[in-house]
């Protein structure tokens, strides 16, 4: 097993552009060089027009690491017959607004095929411009972000089922892959970029792993899109890696892929495309199954968040719940009001070693009882075991408020906890009653 995860370039050797390009004539020479070329051009250019709704590049600007020089940008392009192309992006460069523009495009022959982004191009030239890069502190420098508009078409198959690119200058490579047929440009945006925020968002309670075989690595900073990778347990400023990787959508599946293969081991294939599964809720990669990204597991977050006693669970009379929960709790609800009161939340927690579901409620003022319960943890879940109110007042509550007190009483039993959405962002759980998956509802970290 490796020490650390390894960076490695993509080996992908120019000689792959005299061996991908035309059909072979049974003699190359029964041609000027300028037809040669030209059929280059037009080999080529038929590829990037075969895809009727066009293309998502992953376009990386430079090799850098750091926001926003290493961040990678998704491109929709749509290369036309008539060689004008449709660019749209949605990023920081546009204010993360939905934008498109239209310029010409060309193959062009230069020691092998080139696609040129040959006239100005509002959005695509974002990156070339040698203007200052909004929302830093490099001003004044003349470079911009220093990308590519010029690319050497490194490998492109006859069935133009995708495109490998290289910048000319910068070198960085760049993935195209088509889009599905009557793709709209703006709903695929929103698509990737609320899947995105959903899995990797800045605000994520949790951690997210990188799983290698049997060895764990923390993903952490994943909401940048550059993570630092490192083995578990081991200082992540000295022995860390920055990954850089973009979220695509193919069809009905959601792609994570890096702009780097990582280097899993002498025996193993490297990793560096990830399709997500919904159903394992992770990023299984495609070139070896025992490579994937997983958040937390749910049932180990909930527990220690309260045993740590920093953080709580709450929930309250608009968190989604069952319908059958949700009958109890207006009930509840409607007890209060008898008194002239409402019923706001209930909050589990952890108070000097003591767990505890913290009622709060209006009636005459606002009161807040502790109820008491021991507490346990096992693979699918916890354990909550009723003891009783802390004080009286407690127990005068439930008095008055029957359904209340079938519902601190109904806690008192074995809870599956699960993700609400995802593993990758436990800001919301599942809290469901074992003995009826129909009594459940979703508490909110915080």
């Amino acid at each position: 097993m490796m020490n650390k995860i390894l960076t490695m370039s993509l080996l992908l050797a120019g000689g792959l552009l005299a061996t991908s390009c035309v059909s072979e004539e049974d003699d190359l020479f029964d041609k000027t060089a300028a037809e040669r070329l030209n059929e280059i051009k037009d080999v080529y250019s038929a590829r990037l027009e075969a895809q009727p709704a066009g293309w998502a590049m992953q376009y990386y600007p430079t090799n850098d690491n750091e926001v926003p020089y290493g961040n990678g940008y998704l491109i929709l392009c749509d290369f036309n017959p008539d060689h004008s192309v449709r660019v749209a992006m949605r990023n920081a460069f546009t204010d993360n607004k939905y934008d498109e523009a239209t310029s010409v495009w060309d193959v062009i022959t230069d020691n092998g095929p080139v696609l040129s982004f040959n006239s100005y191009n509002r959005l695509f030239h974002i990156f070339s411009s040698p203007e200052d890069v909004p929302s830093t502190d490099d001003n004044e420098t003349g470079t911009g972000i220093g990308g590519d508009y010029e690319f050497v078409i490194v490998d492109a198959p006859e069935d133009a089922s995708y495109m490998m690119l290289k910048g000319k200058k910068r070198g960085t490579y760049s993935l195209l892959t088509p889009l599905e047929e009557g793709t709209d440009y703006e709903t695929y945006f929103n698509d990737v970029n609320s899947f995105t925020s959903t899995m990797f968002a800045s605000t994520v309670p949790n951690r997210i792993y990188m799983m290698v075989k049997d060895s764990k690595y923390g993903f952490d900073e994943a909401s940048t899109t550059i993570p630092l990778v490192y083995l578990d347990g081991n200082d992540p400023v000295t022995t860390g890696y920055h990954y850089h990787f973009l979220i695509t959508k193919r069809y009905d599946d959601y792609y994570l892929r890096f702009r780097e293969t990582i280097f899993v081991d002498e025996d193993e294939p490297e990793a560096q495309d990830f399709r997500y599964d919904p159903e394992l809720d992770r990023f299984v990669s495609t070139e070896n199954s025992e490579v994937y990204i997983v958040g937390e597991d749910p049932v180990k977050f909930f527990y220690e968040e309260i045993a740590s006693e920093h953080h709580r669970w709450q929930w309250q009379t608009s968190s989604e719940m069952s319908d059958k929960f949700k009958a109890l709790w207006n009930e509840a609800n409607q007890q209060f009001k008898a008194f002239g009161g409402s019923l706001t939340n209930m909050v589990l927690r952890q108070d000097a070693g003591q767990p505890r579901i913290r009622v709060t409620y209006n009636m005459g003022g606002t009161s807040r009882p502790d109820f008491f319960y021991n507490m346990q943890k096992d693979d699918t879940g916890v354990t909550l075991q009723y003891t009783g109110p802390a004080e009286s007042a407690g127990q005068n509550t439930l008095d008055k408020i029957p359904a209340l007190k079938q519902l601190i009483e109904m806690m008192g039993q074995h809870l599956t906890i699960t993700a609400a959405t995802t593993a990758f962002n436990l800001r919301y759980v599942k809290v469901a009653l074992t003995s009826d998956p129909d009594m459940w509802f979703v508490a909110r970290w915080n």
